[in-house]
């Protein structure tokens, strides 16, 4: 469980390093928008002057930065925890008084919250606590909570959006993972191509076989790409991916295999990386049963349980689940 932990710090830590403002790129901008936004603002519209909030599992703090830019009168605070490694470039460019209302906890595990008991009136996750260990995250979730206080949720649903895309590129990243499939012949090909930058080179290669077959292998890759990329629902990875050996291939002509190779190496580390979330995505997204139990664990107490699945740009988009504490 540790080496899993340690794992899924490393990739999530290397994600949010990219300066991603969230984890559904494709779908809206640098911050969430239409309904998940509204959702979020209307929740926010129920707090006091003062009040104390927590989003767990924040990544690059999308959340908080919803929060205070609806708090203009600048009364809210906001601590946001995630297990990953935390640098947000928006908070950066923070004007000091709203930067000192929220503070980032990263290498912050859910299931230890470092806060005193009764120290937050609103507790939320996006797209999040579903990853965590449910079992020991909800009690401290409670412990945390002040009287009369609230949690709001947004987590991942098992026919939404996502996790329907998410099946699709993992499907086609095992397709171009395939023994002489596209990453194994373009990550060969690096040596033969750069060879081709000097006359000396470029001798050697027109007796060699080897090189010969992967060329040809790789060229016949390419039509199955634009194939597969056709008749998908979701052809960004495979898109992406190609225009990436693309570039890498005119790093091998023109600067030569060692930056090419380096380069190649990134892109194999970033898909791996890409299906870790993936998998997990579509592991840890709440089907009906999942989501009645996460809200029966949470309403201890409560004069408020309720759930339901929420839309967006007309797709299913996770369930909202929101829990007002006595």
């Amino acid at each position: 469980m540790e080496k899993q932990t340690d794992i899924r710090q490393a990739v999530w830590s290397r994600y949010w390093s990219h300066g991603v403002g969230h984890s559904c790129g494709g779908s809206y901008g640098s911050s969430y928008e239409g309904a998940l936004a509204a959702w979020w603002r209307a929740a926010f519209a129920t707090l006091a002057p003062g009040a104390r909030v927590l989003d767990i599992a924040t990544g690059n703090g999308a959340l908080p930065r919803l929060l205070l830019d609806f708090d203009q009168a600048g009364t809210l605070s906001c601590d946001a925890v995630d297990l990953a490694t935390l640098a947000p470039a928006w908070f950066a460019d923070l004007a000091p008084e709203r930067a000192a209302r929220l503070r980032f906890h990263g290498k912050q595990a859910a299931e230890a919250l470092p806060f005193p008991d009764g120290n937050f009136d609103l507790v939320m996750s996006q797209y999040g606590l579903e990853y965590t260990d449910l079992a020991r995250t909800v009690p401290e979730i409670l412990r945390v909570l002040a009287p009369g206080g609230r949690i709001r949720l947004l987590t991942h649903h098992k026919e939404a959006r996502p996790v329907v895309l998410a099946a699709t590129e993992l499907e086609h990243m095992a397709w171009m993972e395939l023994p002489g499939g596209l990453l194994e012949t373009a990550t060969a090909l690096l040596e033969p191509l750069s060879r081709a930058a000097t006359e000396a080179g470029r001798a050697t290669l027109e007796h060699d076989q080897a090189a010969i077959a992967l060329r040809t292998r790789f060229n016949q890759l390419q039509p199955e790409v634009t194939q597969l990329a056709s008749k998908s629902n979701c052809p960004d990875v495979l898109i992406e991916t190609r225009q990436a050996i693309g570039a890498i291939i005119n790093l091998a002509l023109n600067q030569g295999y060692s930056l090419a190779a380096e380069s190649m190496q990134k892109l194999r580390l970033d898909l791996t990386d890409a299906k870790v979330r993936l998998q997990e995505l579509r592991d840890y997204a709440l089907d009906q049963a999942g989501v009645e139990a996460l809200c029966a664990a949470l309403a201890r107490g409560a004069v408020k349980a309720e759930f339901a699945p929420i839309q967006d740009q007309s797709e299913l988009m996770g369930w909202i689940v929101a829990i007002d504490r006595a």
